[in-house]
C-alpha cells in the first residue's frame, strides 16, 4: 500500500507544541523507518528543517515539506482541508493517517481513512479550554470520527469515550496504547541524580510536575496539597511545575503567591528531551493530578524510571500508571497530600518502582504500538469496498 501520514503538528520547538502529540508523530515516524513493513509511505510535515532533525530515512518514506506558520494554526487548518486532499489524488495513496484527530472532510474516492484519537476534553471538560479550541474540536474532531474508516485510541478509557460520547460503534475503535522512547529506561546512578539536584538547587529534594501548564493538569489542586505537605508535615522538598505555558494558567501563579509559596514552587520552563529522563529520575515523586488524559504518557514515563507517581483515578491514568502509581481523586486535595506523603516516605512502595520499571517499558513500547497501528493500516485498506457500497 502507499500510506500517506499527516505530520505537520511534528515540531521540535521549545515550547508546548513540543508536547504529548508530537512525540507520538516522531516516535511512529522513526519506528517505521526501523520497520515499515512492506508498505511505502509519504509523510507531510511543516519545513525541511523538521525532517533533518526527525532522522527516519528509509528508501520507503518519502517526505513532503508543507510549510506554514507555526504560530498561524489557520493556515495549517487550511492546508489541511484544502491543499492535501489534492495531494493524496496526486500521490495515489491508498490510506491517509492523521495522528492528531481531524482528517480533510473531503477525501479522494478509494482513499482510506486513519484518524488518532487523543483524547475528549472537549466533550468532558469544556471549560478548561478556550472557546476557539472547543469550536475547533467539535468541528473538526467529530467529523473525523464520524469519517474515518478505522480510528487508533491512545488507550481504552479513550476509546471508551469515543463510544459513549462520540457514538462510534466499538469495532471501528482500535486501541493502541502510546509508547515510551526507550531512552526513559537509562538508569542514571545515585551521583548522576545528586550532581543534578545539585545543579539546579534542589538539594532537599523535589516533587515534579512535567506537562504543559493548562487547566486540566489541575495543577492549583497540586500546589494547595504542597501547602498542605509543607505545613503538616515538615516537609522541605521543593515543588517543580516543569513544562511550557499552554493556555488559561494564570490561577496557577496565582494561587503560588496567595499561598506564599513564591520561594518553595520552581518553574524551569519547556524542559528539552535531553534532560527529561534526569528531571524524573532525579525526582523524590513525580505528581501527575489531571482531571483528565486521553493516555497521559509522563506518568508511564516517570515509572519507567523506577520514580514512585502520584496520579488520579480518572480516564486513562490508572491505565498509564498500571498497578504501581498511586491514584487519587482528582479534586482531593487531602487525598493528594497523603498520596504525596506516602510516596516520599513508603520505602517497600519506592523500591517496587525501581524494581519493576522494566514492565512499564514492556507494556508500551514502540514496537508494539508501531505494529499495531500499521495493522490498522491494514484493516482500513480492507474495509474500502465495504464503505464504498455503504454509502
Amino acid at each position: 500500500m502507499h500510506i500517506g501520514i499527516n505530520a505537520q503538528l511534528l515540531s521540535f520547538g521549545q515550547n508546548y507544541r513540543n508536547g504529548g502529540v508530537s512525540r507520538y508523530i516522531r516516535y511512529l515516524l522513526r519506528e517505521l523507518a526501523r520497520q515499515p513493513g512492506e508498505h511505502h509511505y509519504t509523510v507531510f510535515v511543516n519545513g525541511e528543517d523538521v525532517i533533518e532533525q526527525l532522522h527516519a530515512y528509509h528508501p520507503q518514506i518519502t517526505y513532503v515539506s508543507a510549510p506554514w506558520p507555526e504560530t498561524q494554526p489557520t493556515a495549517r487548518v487550511t492546508w489541511e482541508q484544502f491543499t492535501l486532499p489534492n495531494q493524496l489524488r496526486q500521490r495515489r495513496i491508498d490510506v491517509l493517517h492523521s495522528p492528531v484527530n481531524v482528517l480533510p472532510a473531503l477525501l479522494p474516492k478509494g482513499c482510506a481513512s486513519v484518524v488518532t484519537l487523543h483524547d475528549l476534553a472537549f466533550l468532558r471538560f469544556p471549560e478548561v479550554l478556550t472557546t476557539s479550541k472547543r469550536l475547533y474540536h467539535r468541528t473538526f474532531t467529530l467529523r473525523s470520527l464520524r469519517q474515518a474508516t478505522a480510528i487508533i485510541s491512545v488507550s481504552e478509557s479513550t476509546r471508551t469515550d469515543a463510544h459513549t460520547l462520540a457514538h462510534i460503534p466499538l469495532e471501528k475503535i482500535h486501541t493502541v496504547h502510546m509508547c515510551i522512547d526507550s531512552r526513559f529506561a537509562n538508569v542514571h546512578s545515585e551521583e548522576e541524580r545528586a550532581g543534578f539536584c545539585q545543579k539546579h538547587g534542589l538539594t532537599d529534594g523535589y516533587i515534579l510536575y512535567l506537562g504543559t501548564l493548562e487547566p486540566r493538569k489541575n495543577i492549583p489542586t497540586l500546589i494547595e496539597a504542597y501547602h498542605s505537605l509543607r505545613q503538616d508535615q515538615g516537609r522541605r522538598e521543593k515543588l517543580v511545575l516543569a513544562g511550557g505555558k499552554g493556555w488559561l494558567y494564570d490561577e496557577i501563579f496565582a494561587r503560588i503567591q496567595q499561598l506564599g509559596l513564591e520561594q518553595d514552587v520552581i518553574f524551569p520552563g519547556y524542559v528539552n528531551d535531553q534532560d527529561q529522563e534526569l528531571w524524573y529520575q532525579a525526582a523524590s515523586v513525580f505528581a501527575f493530578p489531571s482531571l483528565y488524559e486521553g493516555f497521559g504518557i509522563p506518568v508511564a514515563e516517570a515509572l519507567a524510571g523506577g520514580t514512585p507517581v502520584v496520579t488520579t483515578n480518572v480516564s486513562s491514568l490508572p491505565e498509564a500508571g498500571l498497578d504501581l502509581a498511586l491514584c487519587v481523586a482528582p479534586q482531593d486535595s487531602e487525598a493528594l497530600t497523603s498520596a504525596l506523603h506516602q510516596a516520599l516516605t513508603d520505602t517497600q512502595l519506592q523500591e517496587r518502582c525501581r524494581k519493576e520499571a522494566h514492565k512499564v517499558m514492556e507494556s508500551f513500547s514502540v514496537q508494539r504500538m508501531v505494529t499495531k497501528t500499521i495493522a490498522a493500516y491494514e484493516q482500513a485498506a480492507r474495509e474500502r469496498p465495504r464503505q464504498r457500497v455503504t454509502n
